[in-house]
C-alpha cells in the first residue's frame, strides 16, 4: 500500500464555550433562566448580583405618586432623627420589650388602623393572605366544627383523603373501610352514613362519585318551583349522554315534553357550577413575568425589557484582587488556588456576557416583532399580519434557529394583554385582492362569526367559508374546519341550542 500526504481545505463551524453559553440561556424560559442563575451563583464564588438602588428621583416618583393614592408615607430614617431606636440598656424590668408586647402593639396599631383609610385597611389585612385554602381544609374545618365522635370524624377523613382535585371520591366505599384501622371495626353503612354528610357540606356537590351525581345533588337544593325542574333531574340522571351529543330531538321524544319545557330544563342545568374546585386552586399556578412590555409613545407602539424581569451580575472584586495581588506575590496565593479563582473567573465573565447576550437578543426580536404588528396592538387579531420567522431573521441579520429560540416561552405585556412572542407568528393566506391574511386573522373572525350566530341556526363550515370569500378572504372548507377545532369550537350539529 502507498502512502501518501495530501493537504485538504474544509469549513467547519465550532461553537465557543461563549457562544454555547449564550444560545443556552437564549433558549431559556424566565422562570428556568432564574434557576440557572441561581445555581451559577451557589457554584461560582466569583458571580454575585448587582442590588437594584433607587435613585433619589425615583424615590421622590414613588411618594408623588404615593401621595396622589392618598397613602401615607413613612418617615425616612435619614429625615427624621426620632426615627432612630434608642439604646434598651436602661429600660426598667417592668418595660422589657418582651412582657406584655401584645398590649403595647394593639392599642398604636389600632390608632394607626382608625387614621387611615378603607383601602389602607384592607391593603394591610390582604398582604397576610398568602396561602390559599385547599379544599381539604376547608371541608375538614367543616367536619371539625360537628358534634361527630371522633370514630366518625375519622371515617369522615378518610373520605376526604379520597377526594380528587374537583372533589369527586375516587375510592369505594369497601376501599375505605379497608383503609380504616381495624380496631375501629368499621362497617360499610357507617361509611356510606358519612358520604352523606360529606356530600351535605359547602360546597354542594362534593363526594359525589360523577358529572350525574353531582348535577343531581345540585338540582336538589334548587328551589322547588324553578321551572323544568323535574325535567332537568331526568335529564342529568338519565340522558347526560344526549345532552353532550346536542341530539335535541331525541332528548325531547324521551322526556315527551314541548320545546319550552326543554329549554327550561337545559336552561336550569346550564346555570349550574359543577367546577366546585376550581376556587380552591391557587390562581398562581400558572403564573407568567412578562419578558417584555409594550406601550404607546407619540403614536406608535414600542417594545421595552421588564427590568423586574431582568438580573445583573458582576464579579466579586474581592476574589479578582486576591488574584492580582498573587500575580505580585506569589507566596499569598498558591497554584491550586489561583488555578481555581482563574476558571471561575473565566467562568463568570462568560455567563455575565451571555446573559447580557440574551437580552440584547430578546429586545431587538421584541422590537421587530412589535414594528411589523403595529396594526394588531391598535386593532386586536383581525388585524393581524402574517409573519413567519424568516422575516424576522432577515430583518436583524440573523439565523432561524437564534430567533425561535429567542421567542420559545418568552411573554410580552401589552394593553391587550399577556402573549407569547410566538403567538405573532402565523402562515399566510391568500386574498381576493392578491394581498395576504394572517392566520390568526381567519381564526379570531371565524370565531366573531360564531359568536354572533343564531343558535337555532349555527353556521356551518362551508357557509362561514362562504362568509369569508365576501369579505375578500379565500379559506376552504376543510381549514376553516381545522381552525375551528383548534378554537375548541364545536360543529354546527353540537352548537345548535333551543336555549
Amino acid at each position: 500500500m502507498k502512502q501518501t500526504l495530501n493537504l485538504k481545505l474544509s469549513q467547519q463551524l465550532t461553537l465557543t464555550p461563549q457562544l454555547k453559553q449564550s444560545l443556552k440561556l437564549l433558549q431559556l424560559p424566565s422562570l428556568d433562566l432564574e434557576l440557572e442563575i441561581q445555581q451559577t451563583l451557589d457554584s461560582n464564588p466569583l458571580l454575585e448580583r448587582i442590588e437594584q438602588e433607587i435613585t433619589p428621583i425615583e424615590q421622590i416618583q414613588e411618594q408623588e405618586r404615593a401621595q396622589d393614592n392618598g397613602i401615607p408615607q413613612p418617615v425616612a430614617e435619614a429625615a427624621d432623627p426620632s426615627f432612630e431606636i434608642e439604646q434598651t440598656d436602661n429600660l426598667a424590668p417592668e418595660q422589657d420589650l418582651a412582657v406584655n408586647w401584645a398590649e403595647s402593639f394593639e392599642p398604636q396599631r389600632t390608632n394607626n388602623l382608625g387614621a387611615s383609610s378603607q383601602d389602607t385597611r384592607d391593603a394591610e389585612f390582604t398582604q397576610y393572605a398568602v396561602k390559599q385554602e385547599t379544599l381539604f381544609e376547608h371541608l375538614n374545618w367543616q367536619i371539625q366544627m360537628t358534634s361527630l365522635s371522633q370514630a366518625d370524624k375519622l371515617i369522615a377523613q378518610t373520605l376526604l383523603h379520597c377526594l380528587d382535585q374537583d372533589g369527586y371520591l375516587v375510592a369505594e366505599l369497601p376501599d375505605v373501610v379497608d383503609m380504616l384501622m381495624p380496631e375501629l371495626d368499621v362497617e360499610i353503612d357507617e361509611v356510606a352514613a358519612m358520604l352523606s354528610l360529606v356530600k351535605s357540606l359547602e360546597p354542594r356537590g362534593v363526594g359525589a362519585r360523577n358529572l350525574s351525581e353531582r348535577l343531581a345533588i345540585l338540582l336538589a337544593h334548587q328551589p322547588i318551583e324553578s321551572l323544568g325542574l323535574e325535567a332537568a333531574k331526568l335529564i342529568v340522571e338519565k340522558h347526560l349522554d344526549l345532552v353532550g351529543a346536542h341530539n335535541l330531538v331525541k332528548l325531547k321524544k324521551e322526556l315527551n315534553i314541548s320545546d319550552q319545557g326543554l329549554s327550561n330544563a337545559l336552561s336550569l342545568i346550564t346555570q349550574l357550577n359543577p367546577r366546585i374546585g376550581a376556587q380552591f386552586q391557587s390562581d398562581n399556578e400558572n403564573h407568567v413575568i412578562p419578558d417584555a412590555l409594550v406601550k404607546k409613545v407619540n403614536g406608535a407602539w414600542v417594545a421595552q425589557l421588564n427590568s423586574e424581569n431582568q438580573t445583573k451580575l458582576k464579579v466579586n472584586t474581592t476574589y479578582s484582587d486576591l488574584l492580582k495581588s498573587s500575580d505580585s506575590n506569589a507566596g499569598r496565593l498558591d497554584k491550586q488556588g489561583s488555578d481555581y479563582i482563574q476558571h471561575n473567573l473565566l467562568e463568570a465573565k462568560i455567563f455575565i456576557k451571555g446573559l447580557m447576550s440574551r437580552y440584547d437578543t430578546l429586545l431587538l426580536v421584541t422590537q421587530a416583532i412589535v414594528e411589523r404588528q403595529q396594526d394588531f396592538f391598535e386593532h386586536g387579531e383581525q388585524a393581524m399580519k402574517p409573519m413567519i420567522l424568516q422575516d424576522i431573521a432577515e430583518a436583524l441579520e440573523m439565523h432561524e434557529s437564534t430567533i425561535s429560540r429567542a421567542t420559545s416561552g418568552k411573554y410580552l405585556h401589552c394593553p391587550r394583554g399577556v402573549f407569547e412572542l410566538k403567538f405573532f407568528f402565523s402562515s399566510a393566506l391568500s386574498n381576493t385582492d392578491g394581498a395576504a391574511s394572517s392566520s390568526t386573522a381567519i381564526r379570531s373572525l371565524i370565531k366573531t362569526m360564531v359568536d354572533a350566530e343564531s343558535k337555532a341556526k349555527p353556521l356551518s363550515d362551508s357557509k362561514i367559508a362562504k362568509e369569508l370569500e365576501q369579505q375578500g378572504h379565500i379559506v376552504a372548507r376543510r381549514t376553516v374546519a381545522k381552525y375551528r377545532e383548534s378554537m375548541h369550537i364545536a360543529p354546527s350539529s353540537q352548537r345548535k341550542s333551543l336555549v
